[in-house]
C-alpha cells in the first residue's frame, strides 16, 4: 500500500522543465434528448442543439458522478441511452507551444455505454468496442496538435452515453504540455490498467511452474502445486475488466461479465480458500462443502445460456455476491493464525482483515460513491495475497528440504555405522572363515595321512615289531609313504586350475618309483581346458585316484610300459577332459562295487573320490593285452 501511495503522489502532474498544466475542476453539464449511442461526427451536426445558445448548462464541480442503482431491468440494457455532455473552457495559456506539443489528460471515467471527446467542434477521441466494457480503467491521453489555433481559447466538449440507470462519472482533468503531464499519466495507467495485467501474467507464468511441478510430482500427494495453478487461472479471469482497451475483446458482454464477476471472482475466493485449508492444516469439510454449493450455484444461476439474469444489469450486485465467500475467505485466515500461531499465518490474517475496508472502498468507488479517482485497491489485494501464498508455499519448499536434507543426513550416518558394523562383521566371518578353511585342511591332511601314509607305517611297524620283516618289503613301504607325504604337500601347492600342471607333478613324484620297478613311462598329454573347479582337496582326489591306479599296474600287472594321455571330451553333451593311463600288462577287469572282496579298499577309494569329484571312471581291455584305465572329468560342476 506504500508503494500505491506512493505512484498516486507521483501521479499529480509535477514537471519542473516544462511550463505547468491546468487543473480543470469545474465544467458545465447538460442532460441531452439524444438518443443515439454514437457520437456524431461534429458538433455541428449535432442532433441535439449542443452548441446552441439557449442550451440550458449547469455548472457542477469535477470530480462528478451521476448515480448508480445497484440493479436495472433486463430491458434496460436495449433501451435507448441517457446522454450527458460536459462543457470546459481551457484558456490560451494552457495550450502554450511545447517540444512536444499540449495534451489532454483524464485521469478516470466511467459508464456502461459510450464517451466521445471534442475540441471546439473537432471528434478527437471516442471509445470503441463494447458499449458495457470498455476502457474505463485506462485514463485518457489526447493530442492537442492543430485542434485550435495559438492564442485563442479552447472549448472541450465531453458526451457521455450511458446505459439507464448506469449513471456516470467524470475526473477532473488537465491541459497543458506532455512534458508536464506525462509522468502522471504512465503512472495511472499503470496503476489502474498495466499493472493489474503484468502481475496476472506474471502469477500465471508461475501457475504454469507449478501445474509442472504438480505434474511431475502428483503420485506424492503435492495437489498445493494444482491448486495454486487454479488459483492464477481465476485470479487472471477476475481481471479482465482491467485489461480492456479501446478495441475491446471482441467477446460477448454476457459471457464477459460471467467470465470476470462470477466464474473468475467466485473461483478465485473459492481457491484462496482452500489453500487457507490447507496451508493453515485446517479440515473443515462441511464449510468446504458449503463453500463449493455457493459458488457452484451462483455460476450455474448466471451462466449466460441460461438466461436466468441479466448480468449488464446487475454488477453491482453481482458484486454484493462475493462478500459471503470473501468474509468466509478472512474468517479462516484468521482462525488458521489463531490455530498455527506462525508469523506467516498472522501476516496473512492482518492482509485479509484489510481487505474488508478495501473491498468496500472499491465497492463505493464502482457506485460513484466517494474520491472516484482513486483506483481500485482489490487487485492490489490479491496480490499481496498471492504474494503471501508463493512466499508460504516457497517457505514449505524451503523446509521439506530441510527436512529431507537432516533425513539424508541421519540416513548417512546410520548407513556409515551400519557400514562400520557389516564391515566388523565381514572380518569377524573372515576370520572364522580363514580358521575353518585351516581346521578342514587339517582334517582333511590328517585323514589322508591316516588312511594312507598312517596305515602303510602302522603295517610295517607291526612286522618289525613280531620280528618278521621278511614277510614286507620295509624299504619299500617307506618309499610308498614318503610319496603319500610328498603327494599331500603338493596338492596344496596353487595350480590355476591347470590339470596338466597337476599330472606333471604327479609324474615328477612317481617316475623315479616306476623306473625303479622297470617300468617305461610314457608322457603323451595334450592342452586341454583348465579346471575352475580344481581346488587343493579336488587335486589330492585326483592324485590319489592315478596313484592308486599307477601302484596297482606296478604291484599285479606285470606291464613293462604305461603311457599317460590327456584329451578334452564330452559326456553325455556334457563338456569335460579325460586322462588314459594305459600298460601293457595282464588284462584287468575289475569287479562290480557290491562285489569287491575284503582288503581291496583301493578300488572302492577311486570309485568314491571320482564320485566327489563329479566324474566318471573305467577300465577297459588295451587291445590284446594291456588295461586302459580312463578318467573323466567335467569342465564346470553344479
Amino acid at each position: 500500500m506504500v508503494f500505491i501511495g506512493w505512484l498516486l503522489a507521483l501521479a499529480q502532474p509535477v514537471c519542473a522543465a516544462a511550463p505547468p498544466a491546468l487543473h480543470l475542476t469545474q465544467a458545465e453539464l447538460w442532460h441531452s434528448p439524444s438518443g443515439s449511442w454514437a457520437p456524431p461526427d461534429t458538433l455541428t451536426h449535432s442532433n441535439d442543439a449542443v452548441l446552441e445558445a439557449a442550451t440550458p448548462w449547469q455548472t457542477v464541480a469535477l470530480p462528478h458522478a451521476r448515480p448508480r442503482a445497484v440493479a436495472t431491468p433486463a430491458k434496460a440494457a436495449q433501451a435507448p441511452p441517457q446522454v450527458a455532455w460536459y462543457r470546459l473552457q481551457v484558456p490560451a495559456a494552457a495550450l502554450a507551444a511545447s517540444p512536444q506539443g499540449p495534451r489532454v489528460y483524464i485521469p478516470r471515467w466511467q459508464t456502461s455505454g459510450t464517451v466521445a471527446v471534442y475540441a471546439n467542434d473537432r471528434l478527437l477521441w471516442q471509445t470503441r468496442g463494447s458499449r458495457t466494457w470498455n476502457s474505463t480503467n485506462r485514463p485518457v491521453w489526447i493530442d492537442l496538435g492543430g485542434a485550435t489555433p495559438a492564442d485563442t481559447t479552447l472549448t472541450l466538449h465531453v458526451r457521455m452515453a450511458s446505459q439507464r440507470g448506469v449513471g456516470g462519472a467524470l475526473s477532473t482533468l488537465w491541459v497543458g504540455p506532455a512534458e508536464a503531464l506525462l509522468a502522471s499519466w504512465r503512472a495511472r495507467t499503470l496503476l489502474q490498467a498495466d499493472g493489474v495485467a503484468f502481475s496476472r501474467g506474471s502469477y500465471l507464468v508461475i501457475g504454469l511452474f507449478a501445474l509442472l511441478l504438480w505434474m511431475a510430482r502428483r503420485r506424492r500427494g503435492e495437489g498445493l502445486y494444482l491448486l495454486f495453478f487454479v488459483m492464477s487461472v481465476f485470479q487472471l479471469l477476475s481481471m479482465l475488466h482491467y485489461m480492456v482497451d479501446s478495441e475491446g475483446f471482441g467477446l460477448p458482454d454476457e459471457l464477459f461479465a460471467w467470465l470476470a464477476y462470477v466464474a473468475g471472482s467466485m473461483g478465485s475466493a473459492l481457491c484462496s480458500f482452500l489453500f487457507l485449508c490447507v496451508i493453515n492444516q485446517l479440515h473443515l469439510p462441511r464449510l468446504k462443502a458449503a463453500m463449493l454449493l455457493y459458488v457452484g450455484a451462483a455460476c450455474l444461476i448466471t451462466l449466460p445460456p441460461l438466461g436466468l439474469l441479466e448480468l449488464n444489469t446487475a454488477l453491482p450486485a453481482l458484486r454484493l455476491a462475493l462478500i459471503p465467500p470473501g468474509l468466509v475467505m478472512i474468517g479462516v485466515g484468521v482462525w488458521g493464525a489463531v490455530q498455527r500461531r506462525t508469523w506467516g499465518s498472522a501476516l496473512l490474517a492482518l492482509w485479509l482483515l484489510l481487505s474488508l475496508p478495501i473491498g468496500f472502498h472499491d465497492l463505493g468507488l464502482q457506485s460513484y460513491r466517494g474520491d472516484i479517482e482513486s483506483i481500485y485497491l482489490t487487485p492490489y489485494v490479491y496480490v499481496g495475497l498471492f504474494t503471501m501464498f508463493l512466499l508460504i508455499a516457497y517457505t514449505r519448499y524451503v523446509r521439506a528440504l530441510d527436512v529431507a536434507a537432516q533425513a539424508n543426513a541421519t540416513l548417512e550416518r546410520r548407513l556409515a555405522e551400519r557400514e562400520a558394523e557389516l564391515a566388523a562383521s565381514h572380518e569377524r566371518l573372515r576370520q572364522v572363515e580363514r580358521e575353518q578353511t585351516l581346521m578342514t585342511e587339517r582334517q582333511r591332511l590328517m585323514r589322508e595321512m591316516h588312511d594312507g601314509m598312517g596305515s602303510s607305517l602302522m603295517t610295517a611297524l607291526r612286522v618289525i615289531e613280531h620280528g618278521q620283516p621278511d614277510r614286507v618289503d620295509v624299504a619299500q613301504v617307506l618309499k610308498e609313504c614318503i610319496d603319500d607325504l610328498k603327494i599331500s604337500i603338493d596338492s596344496l601347492e596353487p595350480l590355476d586350475a591347470d590339470l596338466l600342471a597337476l599330472l606333471a607333478t604327479l609324474r615328477f613324484r612317481l617316475g623315479p618309483r616306476l623306473e625303479g620297478a622297470g617300468l617305461a613311462l610314457h608322457w603323451a598329454v595334450q592342452d586341454v581346458p583348465p579346471l575352475p573347479w580344481l581346488d587343493a582337496q579336488s587335486a589330492l582326489h585326483v592324485l590319489r585316484i592315478l596313484q592308486e591306479v599307477l601302484t596297482n599296474i606296478v604291484k599285479h600287472s606285470g606291464a613293462r610300459e604305461i603311457t599317460v594321455s590327456t584329451a578334452e571330451q564330452a559326456q553325455g553333451g556334457v563338456p569335460g577332459v579325460v586322462v588314459r593311463i594305459a600298460d601293457d600288462g595282464r588284462p584287468f577287469s575289475p569287479p562290480p562295487p557290491e562285489a569287491l572282496p575284503p582288503g581291496r579298499r583301493g578300488l572302492g577309494n577311486i570309485r568314491s573320490r571320482v564320485a566327489l569329484l563329479g566324474g566318471d571312471c573305467a577300465w577297459a581291455p588295451g587291445g590284446e593285452r594291456g588295461t586302459v584305465f580312463t578318467l573323466w572329468l567335467p569342465l564346470r560342476r553344479g
